[in-house]
């Protein structure tokens, strides 16, 4: 599925939620800042900081993220659902390496921002989060 440029720009510029689940269906729900729009239908997360976003993702691919901008006039906010997959090497994992890089220039004050692992999202299903008005 494909992303319209307005959720890009909001996925590039917000922090999202990003909801994993654990084989057995335990959930698991984390801020994440370090993402970025690669193209209309994928995404790519640095891992500096997950634990059991990890294991989950490892255990079942299948993800949401919730984004939304309440600020900017009228409230918008999209969840997004799709498959992961989680690199430790390769193309994916330097990309996201040189993201983690930019983040460190940005907050020289976080040493713990070390690359853990790139996880790429392909986008499935996309959904509005707030309600229309009657009539529109």
């Amino acid at each position: 599925m494909k992303m319209s440029e307005e959720i890009q720009d909001m996925i590039n510029e917000n922090v999202v939620h990003l909801a994993t689940t654990s084989k057995d269906g335990k959930p698991n729900v984390v801020p994440v800042g370090g993402i970025r729009v690669i193209n209309d239908s994928e995404l790519l997360i640095i891992d500096v900081l997950f634990d059991k976003t990890k294991k989950n993702l490892l255990e079942n691919p299948n993800v949401a993220i919730a984004v939304e901008v309440l600020e900017k006039g009228a409230p918008r906010g999209y969840q997004l659902k799709g498959r992961a997959a989680v690199h430790s090497e390769g193309k994916l994992f330097e990309e996201a390496g040189k993201m983690v890089e930019k983040m460190r220039e940005k907050r020289p004050n976080h040493p713990h921002l070390i690359l853990k692992s790139a996880v790429l999202v392909e986008v499935e299903e996309i959904y509005s989060t707030v309600l229309k008005k009657e009539g529109e």
